[in-house]
């Protein structure tokens, strides 16, 4: 898969090598589906790079938890390979339930509490992982958005649209992967709005208490089928 594990051995040639391609390009990735937080954590992690041994720099955007902690479990807190952000919505419906991202470790946040701010925070970030090395490799920057219910809720799908369109273009201009979590089912009616957005689509969901996961692409015209998924 784009993050490294060797699930895509099992659904032919033509499919893992779409996957690499897009890897060394850049790829944005849309992660759908109401799973237990340690399910959602897993994929989030696997996206983000952590069990590879090669160097990554994170831009991770938290729009639910403490703005004072890392919105994933990482393996590295290093400032210069980590820029977290916050988003501070401005109101919040409480009947949205999004999964806790459980334990993290204090980091120092960039605050910001606007869609535009936010997107100019996540460029800037990405801005300063160029200047700090002689040149990203693909895949090098992996950008993680938690949750984008509360950006939905307070703009609505318009402006949403625009800001995934841009973040997207630009870490794809770095050969980065940006993913979004999006805790809804895949039938979910936002879920085709914003979909075109994204080179893959990944559904979560659990059966008998067995992790799955279904990489698609294409608008469902190529698909992995769906994976168990071995939590480490």
């Amino acid at each position: 898969m784009l993050s490294g594990t060797d699930c895509t051995e099992a659904n032919g040639d033509a499919f893992s090598d779409e996957l690499s391609r897009l890897k060394r390009r850049g790829a944005s990735v849309l992660v759908v589906g109401s799973v237990r937080p340690s399910q959602w954590r897993d994929t989030c992690q696997r996206l983000l790079g952590q069990r590879s041994d090669q160097v990554r720099r994170r831009v991770l955007v938290s729009t639910t938890d403490d703005p004072h902690r890392l919105p994933f479990l990482v393996d590295d807190v290093d400032p210069e390979t980590i820029s977290p952000i916050s988003y501070k919505a401005q109101a919040r419906n409480a009947t949205v339930s999004t999964p806790s991202a459980g334990p993290s470790t204090p980091a120092s946040s960039n605050e910001v509490d606007t869609l535009a701010d936010l997107g100019i925070a996540i460029s800037s970030a990405i801005d300063s992982f160029e200047t700090d090395t002689t040149r990203l490799e693909p895949a090098e920057l992996r950008v993680g958005v938690d949750s984008l219910l509360p950006l939905l809720e307070e703009y609505g799908r318009q402006q949403l649209f625009k800001f995934l369109h841009l973040t997207n273009g630009r870490t794809r201009n770095a050969n980065g992967m940006a993913h979004y979590h999006l805790p809804v089912e895949r039938d979910a009616k936002i879920v085709p709005t914003l979909s075109p957005l994204f080179d893959v689509v990944v559904e979560l969901r659990e059966q008998n208490g067995d992790w799955q996961e279904r990489w698609v692409m294409d608008d469902g015209d190529r698909s992995s089928g769906w994976l168990s998924v071995d939590p480490k």
